[in-house]
């Protein structure tokens, strides 16, 4: 007998997670809050439910793509899916989560026979690319569906550690992209033309698919509108509670995150990563009041 699997988080990730099962054959149900993500994942072909319970208690594996810990927790806690799951089936959480309440999902699983897997989720050059965490066997049964909707799935250790992988991963990101737009600011600064750079850097050791990537779309501002900045910006601070749980030092983690938060407070949510620019070449953004704030 196939196994089912069920989707919960239809978003920009969440639909090419049901795109690429579909296209692997897979059977997939899925849930959103919002129905127009629930309309595209029909038109992909997944079973959509209204409810998430009902989602739930209908397939063998969940899976979670959510926005961050706080509506994982809502969604499998205080909505009910955790418990409407059968004993013995599977949840695996691609959503970025922190490491310390992905622990402690995996007891509260337990507690109902539910193995609890973590399997976060990034963008590579190749697609897409995911973080795992759980034990051998667990990993094992859901091996068919990472296959399908991953380039590659990298099995990183017992639970938590794929989200403490995609925790490196994104600090990783975020350094570089802060140190670009910091070099850029001080070429600007300095009179230099920021449109040769990228063919003359490329010539030398800093040449990275990182620098490719992002500086170009730094020097002619090209922000895009998909809100991964908000979304790195949780992220770092996931990294910063974590460091401070396990004693790590994070500092130029800490540094950056001001920078994402300042840019973010006096700009767009919805800008991408590349508007950390915005705070080099203006000498620094800084959040304006709001009406409501004015006046305090």
């Amino acid at each position: 007998m196939s196994t089912s699997f069920g989707l919960i988080g239809l978003g920009n990730v969440g639909h090419d997670l049901v795109t690429s099962a579909r296209a692997s054959g897979l059977q997939v149900h899925g849930h959103d809050i919002d129905a127009d993500a629930r309309a595209r994942a029909r038109e992909a072909g997944a079973v959509v439910h209204e409810d998430p319970r009902s989602l739930a208690a209908a397939v063998d594996v969940v899976v979670l793509s959510l926005p961050n810990a706080d509506v994982v927790d809502a969604v499998l806690l205080g909505g009910g899916v955790l418990e409407s799951m059968a004993g013995g089936s599977v949840c695996v959480d691609m959503s970025t989560n922190l490491p310390a309440r992905t622990l402690a999902l995996v007891e509260l699983g337990r507690r109902r026979q539910v193995a609890m897997v973590d399997a976060p989720v990034s963008y590579g050059p190749e697609g897409l690319v995911s973080f795992v965490g759980g034990t051998e066997e667990d990993v094992r049964r859901v091996r068919t569906w990472l296959d399908a909707v991953t380039v590659r799935a990298f099995h990183m250790g017992p639970p938590g550690h794929g989200q403490y992988v995609k925790l490196v991963q994104n600090t990783l990101n975020g350094v570089f992209m802060g140190v670009i737009g910091e070099v850029l600011g001080f070429a600007e600064h300095a009179g230099v033309d920021l449109a040769r750079l990228p063919e003359a850097l490329s010539w030398t050791g800093a040449r990275s698919g990182m620098l490719e990537r992002v500086l170009p779309a730094m020097v002619e501002r090209r922000y895009g509108t998909s809100g991964t900045m908000a979304l790195h910006s949780k992220d770092m601070g996931y990294v910063l509670q974590t460091a401070a749980e396990i004693g790590a030092r994070v500092p130029f983690t800490a540094a950056l995150r001001e920078v994402f938060e300042d840019v973010l407070a006096a700009g767009d949510r919805r800008w991408t990563q590349t508007a950390l620019v915005e705070w080099y070449l203006s000498d620094g953004v800084a959040a304006q009041p709001t009406a409501e704030e004015g006046g305090r």
